[in-house]
């Protein structure tokens, strides 16, 4: 017997990965595209402006492709390993089920690189039960604001597209602000 697999409000496998990938164009069309030579030398000479006048030096885009954030209410300027502590507490006071969620690369004692963890996925995963069990991620940045990698981007849009919620948070009043509607 051949089951076809049941597929997220009728969309087939295929069509929602073609969906994702040109989601994904789409954005990289928007945020992600990489400086031209005009670009590169308009950053030049505003950093050469900034210098000659004394101010602190600017840059108008990222080679990178990440993107600035900054908190969309008034945060603490805390740095981002006591913001996810402070996220981690309230989430569990509020009987959300979450975890931390950590990646990156490693060496071993034979000299291997190895990774581990999801690229660009936010420091905290969690369900919440009154809602469905909706999947929610939460990435934590500092308090006065951080850096949005490609990866990170990609992820927001995949987890947003799948009916999940990824929030970008500096402090426990934005968690509050993003999740208080949801707890």
């Amino acid at each position: 017997m051949n089951f076809k697999t049941p597929s997220l409000y009728g969309i087939g496998r295929e069509v929602a990965r073609n969906k994702c990938e040109k989601l994904h164009k789409r954005i990289g069309e928007i945020f992600m595209k990489r400086q031209t030579k005009s670009d590169k030398f308009r950053d030049l000479a505003n950093a050469v402006n900034q210098i000659n006048n004394g101010e602190k030096v600017q840059r108008i885009g990222a080679k990178d492709g990440s993107i600035a954030t900054h908190p969309v209410v008034p945060c603490m300027f805390l740095s981002e390993a006591i913001v996810l502590k402070d996220c981690l507490a309230w989430l569990k006071e509020h009987h959300v089920m979450c975890n931390r969620h950590d990646s990156g690369t490693f060496q071993n004692n034979r000299g291997q690189w190895a990774t581990y963890g999801i690229l660009g996925s936010g420091d905290i995963h969690g369900t919440l039960r009154h809602h469905g069990g909706k999947h929610f991620e939460i990435e934590t940045k500092r308090g006065k604001g951080g850096r949005l990698s490609k990866a990170q981007q990609r992820r927001k849009i995949d987890v947003e597209y799948n009916n999940g919620l990824y929030f970008v948070v500096h402090g426990i009043n934005e968690l509050i602000f993003y999740m208080g509607v949801w707890v």
